[in-house]
């Protein structure tokens, strides 16, 4: 790999990942209820254990669902140039789709985010704007080619788990395909 260069693999990725892992987590001890109470035959313990049984079912079939969502446009790399953005410097981008003359995609979204107070999870657009890429055809895959630049403003932070006002930016493309909203969003690393 070119030292100038980097591979970002998109966000939506490990989505299904992790709840298929939250609905393992889940069973283990849910079993271990469920089989507690049919020992003591305590009908308050079955109906806990029932309880925690749909949970994890439910986190299994989000999972199914985002796997599934996933796999309609697979695996969806971006390549990045240079390795790290510079804030008020040029960078290019290049989304690689395995996909053939695949033209759906007209406009991405390149958006700074906040995150208010460690652990909240509040996220706030701060910045928005849209890049239309040029799309190429190679054999059976499909590119997406872009330029943008950070804009001088907000500077980006370190992912410090204790930092109350935190800013990353990240390049986004969407578009509906069999009545699904399908989407794909990459952070992008940006340093001062």
């Amino acid at each position: 790999m070119d030292e100038f260069k980097s591979v970002i693999h998109s966000e939506e990725k490990s989505e299904s990942k992790g709840l298929y892992i939250g609905s393992i987590l889940c069973l283990v001890p849910t079993l271990g209820v469920i089989y507690s109470s049919i020992q003591n035959a305590s009908a308050g313990a079955v109906i806990v254990g029932f309880v925690f049984f749909i949970f994890t079912l439910l986190l299994y079939v989000l999972g199914s669902f985002q796997n599934k969502k996933y796999k309609k446009l697979g695996k969806t790399p971006l390549i990045l140039t240079p390795r790290y953005c510079s804030i008020g410097r040029r960078a290019s981008g290049s989304i690689l789709i395995e996909r053939n003359q695949f033209n759906k995609v007209k406009v991405l979204f390149l958006t700074c985010w906040k995150t208010s107070k460690a652990g909240s999870g509040q996220h706030n657009k701060v910045w928005q704007t849209t890049i239309t890429p040029t799309i190429k055809f190679v054999e059976s895959k499909t590119t997406l080619d872009f330029e943008f630049v950070i804009p001088e403003g907000k500077k980006p932070t370190n992912e410090w788990f204790a930092s109350q006002n935190k800013y990353h930016w990240e390049i986004r493309l969407e578009f509906v395909e069999n009545m699904d909203a399908i989407k794909r969003t990459w952070k992008i690393p940006v340093k001062i």
